[in-house]
């Protein structure tokens, strides 16, 4: 999870997120069922307005585990505070609790929230991958930081749970893109252009 910096709130957000946020919470209050769906401006989703931003803030790799790239699974947002639940619903169409997300993380978060061990959101204004995170690079796991103090310690824990980073498969992907770039020419060692930034290269060269 790489610190990202979020761009300005795109216009059709600035121009209807309040009306969109009441919308929703009336429907949803009204018939708890109800289920999500992106409300649409001038026959274009606003979910589709909304993804040139969102790709932007992590140059188009998973704002969790940092997967790339994301186009061919049908490019998730994730609700980070979840849209269907009654304390959130105010949040759905809130640009602040939008990130681009792949499917891995999107289906294992669901609709989860701790509200004891608060999440780990990588545009948080202190966030450093160092301060909550280490790597394990023999077995391909993100660990905690094993030196940081308790909260942060309980913080990594429960976000490495709920999105499920250690997942075996995500395991092998690491070991297997360390492996085909360790071999890269450095010419082709953009680090952008390749999944699991911090994995392959914790120093960000």
């Amino acid at each position: 999870m790489r610190p990202q910096v979020r761009p300005s709130e795109p216009e059709v957000l600035k121009a209807n997120s309040q009306k969109w946020n009441d919308q929703w919470v009336k429907l949803k209050t009204g018939n708890p069922s109800a289920s999500f769906s992106w409300y649409r401006i001038e026959n274009q989703s606003a979910r589709d307005l909304i993804l040139p931003a969102l790709r932007e803030m992590n140059q188009r790799h998973c704002s969790f585990c940092d997967s790339f790239p994301l186009e061919r699974q049908g490019e998730p947002i994730e609700h980070f505070r979840p849209k269907s639940d009654p304390r959130f619903l105010h949040l759905a169409y809130t640009w602040t609790n939008l990130y681009y997300c792949c499917h891995g993380c999107n289906g294992a978060k669901r609709e989860q929230w701790n509200d004891d061990d608060r999440l780990i959101s990588p545009d948080e204004s202190d966030y450093s991958f160092q301060r909550f995170f280490a790597f394990d690079f023999v077995g391909g796991r993100l660990v905690v930081n094993p030196v940081g103090n308790e909260v942060d310690q309980r913080r990594a824990t429960v976000t490495i749970d709920i999105f499920q980073l250690n997942q075996p498969a995500l395991c092998r992907l690491r070991r297997d893109a360390l492996e085909i770039w360790t071999n890269l020419p450095e010419v082709s060692r953009m680090l952008n252009r390749h999944p699991f930034r911090d994995f392959l290269n914790p120093d960000g060269i």
